[in-house]
């Protein structure tokens, strides 16, 4: 296969991607997020000098098109809400019922801004000292497909306690819970560490979320089958010396404590689940379950089920260390809201195209990139977007690039 074909037939199936939600116009605020997902896949790069030169000629070109994107992504008089749910929607169609749904918050560092709008102070975890610096907090929600090994990203919502219509992180949480449990239905099994466990983020899983795992603070209150409230610790310490472990684990049934999480009368079953092996500093993990245990999955089931849950740490890095999401640099929150819903796109079309190009992703992995990577990435997406860019270069000599011109 060579390159210009590898080309026609990638760019043949991102435009039956991006045709549902409507993004092939001639022009406008849709024209233009469909060519920045074009250029985030084609440029392996979200920052816009660099994703326009996939279609920009000369300088002038390129001047234009920047400008364009700009222009469009800053729109005010856009009301991207509509669009932006559909987007969730349609990547949470691509979700099959027993799919993990990684559940994790984040920092956009930016170093270097000085105007961005909104901008509040938050931990640069990429440097060793991890020094606090401008940036925004981000909430995602990251799709594991586990036989396939297959990840992208659902949701990824930017906010800052410093923009106008700030509440509470709870507040938006528990809207952000909501939208994807709309997009999702009963698809789904969600996942999330320790940060998750807070009172009000546990009554909005148990008010409408079927199947969970969360994991639990060592002190956080529960109530054991004696009927006496307890640390999870204790109840952990007291189960491991009085239970027979099954799948390197032991369960109790537990409940919530009423005058801190909000629950209905007949809340559903929730157990504890407690590996019999330790971690750092001889710490036991305390996972949280709703809706496996005794139902479709075992103790074994829901150790490894949680362990995949790092699979929202591949799908930040390949977003930040591959499309270097935190060099975007603009002065208004909504490019950037609507940036990392391009990004989302973008990641669900590497998964469309190992789906739908299998052999195109064969020759990616192993001809384009044979030179190019020592260490064999973690997961085969990170494969195949180090080596669309390498793809098209190949491509853009012997092949006219159009893009709905």
């Amino acid at each position: 296969m060579d390159a210009k074909d590898a080309y026609q037939r990638t760019s043949a199936l991102l435009d039956d991607y991006l045709e549902p939600l409507s993004m092939l116009h001639r022009r406008g605020p849709l024209r233009a997020m469909a060519d920045l997902v074009r250029g985030i896949l084609w440029s392996g790069s979200v920052q816009l000098t660099n994703a326009c030169r996939v279609f920009a000629q000369t300088s002038e070109d390129l001047g234009y098109e920047v400008d364009r994107l700009s222009t469009q992504l800053a729109n005010p008089k856009w009301d991207h809400r509509e669009w932006m749910a559909a987007v969730l929607g349609y990547l949470a169609d691509r979700v099959k019922a027993d799919d993990l749904i990684a559940i994790d918050g984040t920092d956009l560092a930016k170093p270097y801004a000085r105007n961005m709008q909104w901008q509040c102070i938050v931990q640069d975890a990429s440097r060793r000292d991890k020094p606090l610096v401008p940036g925004y907090w981000c909430f995602g929600a990251y799709a594991w497909q586990d036989p396939s090994q297959q990840l992208h990203s659902l949701l990824l919502r930017p906010w800052s306690q410093d923009s106008p219509d700030f509440i509470s992180e709870n507040a938006l949480i528990d809207r952000w819970f909501w939208s994807l449990h709309q997009a999702l239905g009963d698809k789904g099994i969600w996942l999330m560490d320790r940060g998750f466990d807070r009172p009000e983020i546990l009554a909005s899983l148990l008010r409408f979320r079927k199947r969970w795992i969360v994991r639990l603070r060592s002190d956080r209150p529960l109530i054991g089958p004696d009927g006496l409230r307890k640390p999870a610790h204790v109840l952990a310490k007291e189960a491991l010396a009085a239970g027979t472990p099954h799948g390197h684990a032991v369960t109790v049934k537990v409940r919530l404590p009423t005058e801190q999480v909000r629950q209905a009368p007949h809340a559903p079953t929730l157990w504890l689940v407690i590996p019999t092996y330790a971690t750092g500093e001889d710490e036991h993990r305390l996972l949280l379950t709703c809706g496996l245990i005794d139902q479709h999955a075992g103790r074994r089931q829901v150790r490894h089920h949680y362990a995949l849950r790092w699979r929202a740490e591949d799908a930040r890095r390949m977003f930040g260390q591959l499309w270097h999401i935190e060099k975007f640099l603009t002065r208004s929150f909504l490019s950037l809201e609507r940036m990392l819903a391009c990004v989302a796109l973008a990641s669900g079309f590497i998964v469309e195209m190992q789906q739908q190009l299998p052999d195109v992703c064969d020759e990616i992995d192993g001809q384009l990139l044979r030179l190019l990577v020592d260490d064999d990435p973690i997961i085969p997406a990170y494969r195949v977007v180090r080596g669309l860019p390498v793809l098209i270069a190949r491509a853009k000599g012997v092949y006219a690039m159009t893009l709905n011109a």
